[in-house]
């Protein structure tokens, strides 16, 4: 850093390292271990959003980096405060999320004596992150931010922690001491795609009657939606998405049979089982989409493209294994056309067939407002263009089904780890990404999951940010509930919460946010329209059947053409 006598405490080396990194929002809680932290954070003015729990502030971050790109920052301190965003690091660690993890800890003599408010949260944190760190000494500050932000957002994505005891906060040191430079020689993201392996997808590609893409989260991180669509588009191969690959194809696209797996459409579905060719492209095969792997895709030649080499051949024994990003793969295949290709028109017209024979529809009207609905609707007033997030059950699905995305990041979501209580803070921190833009954000969420994480809302008044909620409450767990009713001969155990549910519209307000209920189908669109238009955060409660089923299913353990409740 070059001849100075400066001096500095390693809580302002902290904060000129992630000012270095770009970073312009963190989410956090304070507390005894991080008041240092704190105390910089105020001295510099730093833009510091005070959430109401620690696992607010990690959805928060999380949700910031899934519509941003950029690597989230969440901020807690030492015992409770880090046990408490344990399962919003494990969600982005699931979902391959950039975020950086800043704990404060207990001073190094009294780490491993049980001191007040001490945990081992390195132990704690290493299975669910990239990597994690413990500070030993205020000159390593500035490299491993520098580092830890490099790990979070390259390669295959993830969350890093960064544990920082309370004497090294405040220890301060010669400026002359402090290099941010480092080398990771084990650590190689960069690697390029293996042209051989390229040649080999081309032939497979050229002797195959019925190609089919399966693409995934991988393809959002690689910021590849323009390339597939290119590539998709230049040899007419139709297209079957993840959960989490969302908005790579807009939903109208016809190259777009919808999403694969349990609660996929039926061309999604039938075209993986039919095809004899599968390129997948950044998605895991994860049970959710391939939830019998002994008959999934079986008579097809199988092409797996992952940045992650732990993936490949992990879950499906694949013929083509390419370890790479994605984008660079396709834009490859792009550059080096298919010689001789032949259009495969009677597989189009197949496919087409099959999206005609059992659409997504939404079910005729009765007594209840359709969830359906409510998203088709949704999407119909924003024009396919609002940011929408979820917590985790049957909303989730519907969500996925019905509303018309148009670009990748479009839908927030914990995929891998299935994180009840995400919805809430989710929103609230993809509502800061967004803000000044013209693209709403919406949170889908349930009765269960709102309850989880609704303290949240509290903080929305004291920021400026707009984002929507809509609650569809079915007075049950729904999800749990179709499954006792599917597998447990309607045996509902623990999973309705009838009159025990609280007033959502008095909860919402005493929180600081507007909020309304609706239960008229005939009213169901004037409300939404007036969610909309207002100009705040608003909480629109929709009371909904608790029979109402997420249809098809694909039960677990069957293979993907074993679908039931097809429309």
């Amino acid at each position: 850093m070059g001849s100075t006598n400066e001096t500095k405490l390693g809580t302002e080396l902290l904060v000129d390292a992630l000012r270095d990194q770009g970073v312009s929002v963190i989410f956090g809680y304070p507390g005894g271990a991080a008041l240092h932290i704190y105390d910089e954070f105020f001295r510099q003015n730093v833009n510091h959003v005070l959430t109401r729990h620690e696992q607010g502030a990690g959805h928060m971050a999380d949700a910031y980096a899934r519509v941003t790109g950029e690597v989230g920052v969440a901020v807690t301190t030492s015992g409770p405060g880090a046990t408490n965003i344990v399962t919003a690091v494990a969600t982005a660690q699931m979902d391959s999320v950039p975020m950086v993890v800043i704990s404060g800890q207990v001073a190094v003599d009294g780490i491993g004596k049980d001191a007040f408010q001490e945990t081992d949260v390195v132990s704690l944190m290493t299975p669910i992150t990239k990597y994690a760190y413990q500070v030993t000494d205020a000159r390593d500050i500035p490299r491993i931010i520098k580092e830890a932000f490099y790990l979070a957002n390259s390669g295959r994505k993830g969350p890093v922690l960064v544990d920082i005891p309370k004497n090294i906060g405040v220890q301060r040191v010669d400026l002359n001491d402090v290099d941010d430079s480092f080398d990771l020689p084990g650590y190689k993201p960069d690697t390029l795609v293996d042209l051989v392996a390229v040649e080999a997808v081309k032939r497979a590609l050229l002797a195959s009657d019925k190609p089919l893409l399966l693409v995934g989260n991988g393809l959002v991180k690689a910021e590849a939606a323009q390339a597939l669509r290119d590539f998709a588009h230049r040899y007419q191969i139709p297209v079957t998405h993840t959960l989490l690959g969302v908005g790579l194809l807009t939903s109208d696209d016809p190259l777009n049979l919808g999403m694969a797996g349990m609660h996929g459409t039926y061309a999604a579905n039938m075209a993986l089982m039919e095809t004899d060719c599968l390129i997948n492209l950044g998605s895991r095969f994860d049970d959710r989409v391939a939830s019998n792997p002994n008959n999934f895709a079986p008579g097809a030649k199988i092409v797996h493209v992952d940045i992650d080499a732990a993936e490949l051949n992990k879950i499906m024994a694949t013929d083509i294994a390419v370890e790479g990003d994605a984008k660079q793969f396709l834009e490859v295949l792009l550059e080096n056309p298919i010689e001789n290709w032949t259009d495969k028109t009677a597989w189009l017209d197949h496919q087409a067939a099959n999206q005609a024979l059992h659409p997504l529809r939404v079910p005729e009207a009765n007594d209840f407002i359709r969830p359906q609905r409510v998203l088709e609707y949704l999407g119909q007033a924003t024009d396919g263009q609002a940011y929408i997030v979820t917590d985790v059950g049957q909303h989730q699905m519907w969500a996925a089904q019905y509303y018309p995305y148009q670009f990748p990041r479009q839908l927030l979501t914990s995929g891998g780890l299935g994180t009840m209580g995400y919805g809430v803070p989710a929103t609230i921190g993809a509502a800061f990404a967004t803000a000044g833009t013209d693209h709403p954000v919406v949170g889908i969420i349930g009765d269960g999951g709102f309850q989880m994480t609704n303290q949240e809302l509290n903080i929305i008044q004291h920021y400026g940010v707009k984002p929507k909620f809509i609650i569809l409450n079915n007075t049950v767990l729904g999800m749990v509930h179709q499954w006792q009713h599917a597998f447990y001969e309607d045996r509902y155990s623990h999973s309705e919460f009838g009159a025990g549910l609280p007033d959502f519209v008095k909860l919402s307000e005493a929180l600081g946010v507007k909020a309304a209920k609706v239960t008229d189908p005939n009213e169901l669109e004037a409300a939404i329209d007036t969610m909309l238009a207002y100009d705040g955060g608003y909480v629109l409660e929709v009371l909904i059947d608790k029979h109402e089923l997420v249809t098809p299913m694909v039960p677990s353990g069957k293979a993907n053409n074993e679908m039931e409740g097809l429309s």
